[in-house]
């Protein structure tokens, strides 16, 4: 009897001890790591360029367990007038990736964090890039890629009518009315009221020898008359200003345009929306001197002041390590802020390695605090002109009298 009690004692004891061992293997299981969340906000619309950025997010969050980055989509014709309002009301998020030529502006409105000696290899960073986003000596943001703008043709369409790539300006014209009709357009660029639109546009203004400040010279008239002359003979469709350069290139890869400019970034989509189209791209036309003009492009991550600015730096070291950016940067249309991820990029591909000899001859876009609003002028002037109601005099001296007075108030 005895015996039968030290037994059963012991069954006990390890019965209970059971049962508090799988009590706290329990409760083990349902212990959850609090991470810290924050928030990235941006305009790309490109399915590539979406999903490229989740895959760098998700890789990020996967990598830890303390950090949670989320990204929220907003359009671009919306992002400046979303992200403004974000600031003025004190509910910025904690990332922003915003176009180059609009970061000075933002950074007035709400100044970003400064990254001079938080990021591991900025000395790396081509000075053309980092100009953007560099305050006063200054580092306050990290540029993501570079693109430019080139000339989409299709070469199918080339080939069959025996017709050459346009050299000069005056050639494009000619060769886009001679490529319209029956329901296609010879040539398409943006021209929605958004930068993406200025940032096309601004290869003819300079190659035509205007200028922003200038609007009503000789130059700059010729460069607005083009468009005119592009709608008027229906080599270019008035319906352009309701495009996006995204709209664009989906009625490129459907073959109802045989030329379009357009971003350097847009390659991947080509490939996505149509893998057997046969194009190709190239330099712009050229000026009357032979002189061949193209404009830099690219977005910068800026991270906004407060609880979370630390989490989002962690994001951006992430991001700007170099084995992990040339993984990246080799699998989309952008190149490599790095000089030392630039020089050994695309190697393997013909067509996207051209585009870094392409850069060679771009020049940047202002980065002052009132560009947004010398880009309202120029794309509000685009779309008179593509309409073309009214008298074309009139329209010019009006946009230059505009300039003038923004410079005045910024001064």
């Amino acid at each position: 009897m005895k015996r039968y009690h030290r037994i059963s004692a012991v069954l006990l004891v390890f019965l209970l001890t059971a049962g508090l061992t799988a009590g706290c293997a329990k409760e083990e299981q349902v212990v959850k790591v609090n991470k810290e969340n924050i928030t990235l906000w941006y305009y790309w619309s490109q399915s590539y360029s979406k999903k490229e950025l989740a895959y760098l997010v998700d890789s990020f969050n996967r990598s830890q367990d303390e950090i949670e980055v989320t990204t929220q989509y907003v359009p671009d014709e919306d992002f400046k007038k979303r992200l403004a309002y974000s600031m003025a009301d004190g509910d910025m998020p904690d990332l922003a990736l915003v176009d180059s030529s609009d970061f000075q502006y933002f950074h007035v409105m709400e100044p970003f964090v400064d990254l001079t000696d938080e990021i591991e290899g900025i000395e790396e960073y081509l000075p053309e890039v980092k100009e953007a986003c560099t305050v006063d000596g200054r580092i306050m943001g990290l540029p993501y890629g570079m693109n430019c703008a080139v000339l989409f043709y299709n070469k199918e369409v080339f080939e069959k009518r025996q017709i050459q790539v346009p050299q000069t300006w005056q050639e494009l014209y000619d060769t886009a009315v001679e490529l319209s009709g029956e329901g296609h357009c010879g040539f398409a660029m943006p021209a929605l009221a958004s930068e993406e639109s200025v940032y096309c546009f601004l290869p003819i203004l300079w190659s035509m020898g205007g200028d922003v400040d200038a609007l009503d010279s000789s130059g700059s008239r010729a460069a607005f008359h083009f468009l005119r002359e592009l709608t008027n003979s229906d080599a270019m469709s008035r319906q352009t200003i309701n495009l996006t350069a995204k709209d664009l290139l989906r009625q490129f890869v459907e073959g109802n345009i045989a030329m379009m400019i357009n971003s350097t970034s847009m390659i991947d989509s080509v490939e996505v929306l149509n893998p057997y189209l046969d194009y190709s791209v190239t330099s712009l036309p050229a000026a009357e001197d032979g002189t061949k003009t193209t404009v830099l492009g690219g977005e910068v991550f800026g991270v906004t002041n407060g609880r979370h600015q630390k989490a989002a730096i962690e994001f951006l070291r992430y991001i700007s390590d170099k084995e992990r950016m040339s993984e990246y940067m080799e699998r989309s249309s952008y190149m490599a802020p790095r000089a030392d991820v630039l020089e050994d990029q695309y190697k393997e591909n013909a067509l996207k390695r051209s585009m870094i000899q392409l850069t060679q001859s771009a020049r940047l876009r202002e980065f002052t605090v009132e560009w947004p609003y010398i880009s309202q002028v120029i794309t509000d002037t685009m779309e008179a002109e593509i309409i073309g109601d009214r008298n074309e005099d009139e329209l010019i001296t009006e946009a230059a009298a505009r300039m003038k007075e923004i410079r005045e108030e910024n001064r």
